[in-house]
C-alpha cells in the first residue's frame, strides 16, 4: 500500500514539515545513528506519536516492529494515523491519550496524567520525542516512572529534553524547572540537569547515553534504560556539557569559588527526590476552577442547549 504523508496543517503541530522528515527510503532503523540495536524495535511504544512521523518511517524499515503502539493527546492526530497508517500494517495501533494541555489539547479531560496503556515490561523501545519538553515537573516525574514500568529488562527509551543549570540562578538556586510561558505551561519546559539525573535514578532508570544538541539551548537526546549494575550514567554535570545548556555561551559555566563544580557533582545525591511510584499530579489554580465550572449544572445546561444544532446538522447529512 502507498504510504500517505500527513497534511501540512498537521505537520506544523509537530515541528518538522518537509516530506523528507517523514520518509525512510533506505529502510534502515530510524535510530541507527544513536546506537540502538535492531532487536530493540521488536515492540515499540511511541509516546507522543503526533501525526505518525516516526511510525511512517518504521513502516518503511526493512524489519518492521512486531508491535507498535502510538499515543497522542491530540485526537485529530490519532484519527489521521488510524485512517491512513494503521491499514498498512495491523500490528500498528494508535490511541488517544486523554490528558489536558492548555496549548495542545485544551478540549481533553481536565487531568494532568494517566497511566500509559501498556502492561509492565511489555515494550523494548519507548520513543518520547519532544514530550518531556512540554510537561510540568510533576508530570515528568509521573511519566518517568511509567517509562521504567513498561520497559522490558533490556529495553531502551529514546527521550529528548531541554536543560538548564539551577546553579546559574543565584537568586533562586532551588528552582528545578523553568517555563517559557506564564499562561501555557506546555509551551516549553526546561529542567535542571542535576534534578533530572536524580529523578531518573529515583524512578529506577539509568542514562545509557546522552547526546547534546547541535546548537546550545536546543533539545538534548537522552537514552534511558532500567537501572542495572552494569550501566554507569552517561550524563554530564557541572562544567561538563555546560556550554550546551539553555542560556549558555560557548564556554564552561562560571564558578564562584574553587571546588564549586566538584561539589555540584555530589549535589545530585542530596536533592530531595521522592522514591517509589509518584501519584498523578492534581489540578490546581485556574485549572481546578475550570474543572469545577465544567462540572456545574449551568455548564451542563449550556452544553445541552447547543446539542440541537449539532443534531440538526447530523440529521440533514443523513438525508438522501
Amino acid at each position: 500500500m502507498t504510504l500517505p504523508i500527513p497534511p501540512l496543517q498537521l505537520r506544523y503541530h509537530v515541528g518538522p514539515i518537509e516530506d523528507a522528515d517523514y520518509d525512510n527510503p533506505g529502510g534502515t532503523p530510524i535510530f541507527d545513528a544513536f546506537g540502538i540495536p535492531p532487536d530493540a524495535y521488536d515492540a515499540v511504544f511511541d509516546f507522543g506519536c503526533g501525526c505518525g512521523r516516526q511510525a511512517r518511517q518504521m513502516l518503511q524499515q526493512q524489519l518492521r516492529p512486531r508491535r507498535y503502539l502510538g499515543v497522542d493527546i491530540q485526537r485529530r492526530m490519532v484519527e489521521w494515523c488510524r485512517e491512513h497508517l494503521a491499514p498498512v500494517d495491523p500490528r500498528f495501533e494508535f490511541l488517544h491519550h486523554d490528558v489536558y494541555s492548555p496549548g495542545y489539547a485544551p478540549e481533553n479531560t481536565l487531568q494532568l496524567a494517566v497511566p500509559l496503556p501498556a502492561a509492565d515490561h511489555s515494550f523494548s523501545l519507548l520513543i518520547a520525542t519532544s514530550v518531556f519538553t512540554h510537561l510540568t515537573r510533576a508530570q515528568a516525574e509521573f511519566y518517568l516512572a511509567e517509562v521504567a514500568r513498561i520497559l522490558t529488562p533490556s529495553g531502551i527509551a529514546y527521550t529528548t529534553w531541554l536543560f538548564f543549570d539551577r546553579a546559574s540562578f543565584a537568586f533562586h538556586p532551588t528552582v528545578v524547572s523553568l517555563y517559557a510561558s506564564d499562561t501555557d505551561f506546555s509551551q516549553a519546559v526546561l529542567f535542571d540537569r542535576e534534578w533530572f539525573l536524580a529523578t531518573a535514578r529515583a524512578q529506577g532508570l539509568a542514562v545509557l547515553r546522552t547526546i547534546p544538541p547541535e546548537v546550545p539551548g536546543l533539545q538534548w537526546t537522552v537514552l534511558l534504560v532500567r537501572r542495572r549494575p552494569d550501566v554507569q550514567d552517561d550524563f554530564p554535570l557541572g562544567a561538563s556539557g555546560a556550554e550546551w545548556v539553555a542560556g549558555a555561551t560557548l564556554k564552561p559555566m562560571a564558578t564562584s569559588a574553587p571546588g564549586a563544580i566538584a561539589a555540584r557533582h555530589h549535589k545530585v545525591e542530596e536533592l530531595r527526590i521522592t522514591t517509589g511510584r509518584p501519584a498523578a499530579p492534581e489540578l490546581s489554580g485556574p485549572l481546578r476552577e475550570l474543572d469545577a465550572m465544567r462540572r456545574s449544572q449551568a455548564w451542563k445546561i449550556g452544553r445541552a442547549l447547543t446539542a440541537p444544532v449539532r443534531t440538526w446538522r447530523t440529521l440533514t447529512r443523513r438525508r438522501p
